[in-house]
């Protein structure tokens, strides 16, 4: 049973561009969070409207609040001498558990993109555009 589940879990993954079901979303809070000293706070109004520009394109509601944040979350990242920026698009929202019925707040999709520093000429954006296409693209898969 075990080696049953675990072929269909891979065979799942080899189709999918995560191991998230993008179905039934119709709104978001597009959302943009910066912990980062090698971007600056401008970038934040900037990659919110890649945000909306993703989602409109999806005819996903962005304009209103919604209890879907989709975060692009970015943070500093350093291993050993190396720089880098690590880039999050996120969606949490609240869902129902099934063992015991309650309500909690839960990430419903997660991807990453690491961006090393190593000089200032690195292109945030073009991250952000990687991680917003792949969403887009799964979106697409998953609600054909």
């Amino acid at each position: 049973m075990r080696l049953l589940f675990a072929l269909l879990f891979m065979v799942t993954l080899a189709q999918a561009t995560t191991p998230y079901l993008l179905t039934k979303i119709p709104s978001v809070y597009p959302l943009v969070e910066i912990y980062s000293k090698h971007v600056p706070k401008k970038y934040i109004e900037i990659i919110k409207k890649e945000i909306i520009k993703a989602t409109d394109e999806l005819h996903i509601k962005n304009d209103s609040f919604s209890e879907r944040p989709l975060t692009i979350f970015i943070t500093d990242l350093s291993v050993d001498d190396k720089k880098a920026v690590k880039v999050a698009l996120l969606m949490g929202e609240e869902v129902k558990r099934l063992d015991d019925g309650e309500i909690v707040f839960a990430l419903t999709y997660f991807n990453v993109d690491i961006i090393e520093v190593d000089d200032e000429d690195f292109d945030i954006l073009e991250s952000v555009d990687f991680l917003l296409e792949q969403f887009k693209d799964q979106y697409i898969e998953d609600n054909e």
